[in-house]
């Protein structure tokens, strides 16, 4: 009984050493011409297109920097700030009303204390996460955002 347990119990040690193996080859590195170089932005699928974008721009100054169309009328928006960094893609498409189903979308800012007081006064519910860092906003449809400052090391 002691043979075969062991002997078991050595088996299958063998074959959890073979896998763990096997998942730790790394897969070979992508070409450095076509590797991702960045996580470009965020996407999210709205009810109402147009009235998204006005809401992204009026309230929180962001800019259209591209307008995809199908059959003569925008379907999609990339939406972007003044500086370069990251985009968001507004999606017109069908979905149950609500937030998407995904977490949020970070907004970077030098000062998210004070960014979420001006929205606040403009009637834009606001919750603070952490203290001078992290405050939450939702757009028209529930969708999260978070304004962020990184915290000063």
């Amino acid at each position: 009984m002691i043979r075969s347990t062991t002997t078991a119990a050595l088996a299958t040690a063998a074959l959890l050493g073979f896998a763990a193996a096997a998942l730790a080859q790394a897969a070979p590195p992508l070409d450095p011409a076509v590797a991702p170089a960045r996580i470009a932005g965020s996407g999210l699928n709205v009810m109402d297109l147009e009235a998204q974008k006005a809401w992204y721009v009026s309230t929180l100054g962001m800019t259209v920097t591209a307008t995809y169309q199908r059959g003569g009328a925008p379907y999609e928006y990339v939406m972007g700030l003044n500086a370069p960094g990251a985009i968001l893609a507004l999606l017109k498409a069908p979905r149950p009303p609500g937030p998407n189903g995904f977490g949020r979308v970070i907004l970077e800012t030098p000062d998210a204390k004070a960014l979420a007081g001006v929205l606040a006064a403009k009637g834009v519910p606001m919750r603070e996460v952490v203290p001078n860092v992290a405050y939450f906003i939702t757009d028209p449809e529930g969708n999260a955002i978070e304004l962020y400052t990184p915290p000063t090391r």
